[in-house]
């Protein structure tokens, strides 16, 4: 397992990035991180994950060539406003997606995020978002969001889907990164914001 420490500039918000080639989970590796007092806003990012895991504790392929990551966060807000964050981020994915790459997309609360695919004629899975956090006091003390698109990988199931399988082309991660946190940060800060107005 390779474990590179950078520093990007080019992702907005972001303060550390760990680059890991196969792990268990990107959630796996943000939890040990964060039991052992990383700052906020580090970033874990894997090549492949051999037990990726979904909502409810469904399996995530993980197959090279997707965007599977994690981000630590310490929010100042109560654990009851937690699940709307795993909508926000979603939002902010299915944004990006549309943006980026002209892509249709819906969210299928509370979790994922669904692409048109103008070939097939349907609604496919592209991505999907899994929050976990540890609190204190009904206070949340941090927190892991787990983000995993299908970028320029070839999903196994008939109900998922690509960015490359729609557009015919390999994309970019980092440019589907940069995209992704110019949006995602509006959203957070809002969420963020709004839930400490209302604790």
């Amino acid at each position: 397992m390779k474990n590179t420490l950078l520093t990007l500039d080019t992702l907005p918000g972001v303060g550390t990035i760990v680059c890991l080639e196969d792990v268990e989970s990107t959630q796996a590796v943000g939890r040990e991180l964060a039991l052992e007092g990383a700052a906020e806003k580090t970033l874990i990012l894997a090549e492949t994950q051999s037990a990726g895991k979904g909502r409810l504790g469904r399996e995530w392929e993980s197959a090279k060539g997707g965007l599977y990551m994690t981000l630590l966060l310490k929010p100042e807000t109560g654990v009851k406003f937690l699940p709307h964050l795993s909508v926000i981020s979603g939002e902010a994915v299915a944004e990006t997606l549309t943006e980026v790459y002209g892509i249709k997309t819906r969210i299928k609360k509370p979790n994922d995020v669904y692409a048109w695919h103008p070939r097939r004629r349907k609604w496919l899975k592209i991505s999907g978002i899994l929050t976990e956090s540890s609190s204190i006091n009904q206070d949340a003390s941090w927190l892991l969001l787990g983000v995993g698109v299908n970028l320029n990988n070839t999903p196994k199931l008939d109900t998922a889907v690509s960015v490359r399988s729609i557009t015919g082309k390999e994309v970019c991660r980092e440019e589907f990164l940069q995209a992704f946190f110019r949006n995602f940060w509006v959203e957070y800060s809002a969420w963020e914001y709004g839930s400490q107005a209302k604790s």
